[in-house]
């Protein structure tokens, strides 16, 4: 019988196991990072097929972003979950959404099964996704939320007619109040107890308050500028805005409830405006006359005075931080093309977005983190833990962590 223990069988021996504990080392240390980044507890983070970025956020540390995995998460696993983290937290079409609180998001499914359903879950992915009601609203066009995510005015059509319905989703069976046809549009205020609203009586739209259930209207401003986008800002500062085109000038204005004062603030091409949490300052971007983005500008209410940020974005992808007035988080587009505002708006061209944190007193600007997403309807939590945010082209909602 040939001698299977020869010098030279041995060292063969010796080298194949060896490359094979090498292999062995390779793959599961591989397999090791891709559970980390992206399988086990990092829930419903991207898709496994997708790219894992990272986040460069100045005093953190680079982490990859990835996933999936299932939701609910454990309370562990959503405290150890980096910031700069995205959760998707519905797969589903939605409608709305508004912040609740510290901790929560609530929004309408837009699904045959859902229409108009409201929803709630955690922000953090904590919970699974629980339905407050079950009241149908087809083909929702826009949701105006109050602050205390308690009563909302709803847009839909209906019979190619645009109607208005006041919901109050406090009691178990929401109630429900039908808005005149000549309401054009509507805010809330700050505390949730007032409602702002527009009045188009043909060669007037003028502007009125009335508490949140519509009632005790009061005219507060003699307007004759059509179509003009409202929002209320602070408590003595509802802000007023022409409809944005590249090919218009837009103009923003402010109106004092109280007093009736009529200021200008900003205009511009394409103009799109987001104000701050307590209504002294503004983000708002401009195009050039072909639609180009130009940089954002910060202005002060107050003062007038405008500052230019080195940030080409649609202000409408910004978010002021609650608790710091002169910090926004902005989805910035990695290359804008089309005709803007108008083709994103009209869904002829798409985005992928990047967060950037800016500082409006310092003029400075941090990437944050990168996305695969076109971003729409950021909100922050009250805390600033989350921000909340659609994507346009899916209509999932997602959060983004902000705090460790």
């Amino acid at each position: 019988m040939e001698n299977l223990l020869t010098r030279r069988n041995i060292i063969i021996a010796g080298v194949g196991i060896v490359i094979i504990i090498g292999l062995l080392i390779y793959f599961g240390s591989k397999s090791g990072t891709e559970r980390t980044g992206g399988g086990g507890f990092l829930g419903a983070i991207f898709p496994s097929s997708a790219p894992s970025p990272t986040l460069g956020v100045p005093g953190t540390p680079s982490v990859p972003l990835s996933g999936p995995a299932e939701l609910p998460l454990s309370s562990s696993a959503a405290n150890a979950l980096p910031v700069g983290t995205l959760i998707r937290l519905s797969e589903a079409n939605i409608s709305s959404l508004v912040g609740v609180g510290t901790t929560s998001v609530r929004y309408h499914k837009n699904i045959p099964e859902n229409l108009g359903h409201l929803f709630e879950r955690r922000a953090d992915g904590t919970d699974a996704e629980k339905r407050i009601s079950n009241f149908t609203i087809p083909q929702i066009l826009r949701v105006v939320w109050a602050s205390d995510a308690q009563r909302a005015v709803i847009f839909y059509n209906l019979d190619d007619q645009v109607r208005k319905l006041l919901i109050d989703y406090s009691t178990t069976t929401p109630k429900t109040n039908f808005l005149p046809d000549a309401v054009s549009d509507v805010a809330f205020s700050l505390d949730s107890k007032s409602l702002a609203f527009i009045n188009d009586a043909g060669d007037n739209q003028n502007i009125f308050t009335a508490t949140s259930d519509f009632k005790n209207q009061r005219k507060i401003f003699d307007n004759i500028i059509p179509g003009l986008e409202i929002s209320w800002s602070a408590a003595n500062t509802i802000a007023l805005k022409t409809k944005s085109s590249y090919a218009v000038r837009g103009f923003l204005y402010t109106v004092n409830p109280s007093t009736g004062a009529f200021n200008k603030i900003a205009e511009g091409l394409g103009l799109d405006v987001v104000l701050n949490a307590d209504g002294s300052g503004a983000l708002y971007s401009t195009v050039s006359s072909d639609g180009v983005l130009l940089n954002l500008r910060f202005v002060d209410i107050k003062s007038g005075e405008a500052k230019e940020l080195n940030v080409k974005t649609i202000a409408e992808k910004c978010a002021f931080l609650k608790t710091l007035k002169h910090a926004a988080y902005c989805a910035v587009p990695k290359n804008p093309s089309g005709v803007l505002p108008d083709d994103w708006w009209k869904g002829k061209v798409s985005f992928r977005d990047d967060f950037v944190l800016i500082d409006t007193a310092t003029g400075q600007v941090s990437s944050f983190v990168p996305t695969p997403l076109n971003i729409i309807s950021p909100k922050i939590l009250a805390d600033d833990s989350y921000i909340l945010f659609q994507d346009k082209i899916s209509s999932n909602l997602w959060s983004l962590k902000l705090k460790p």
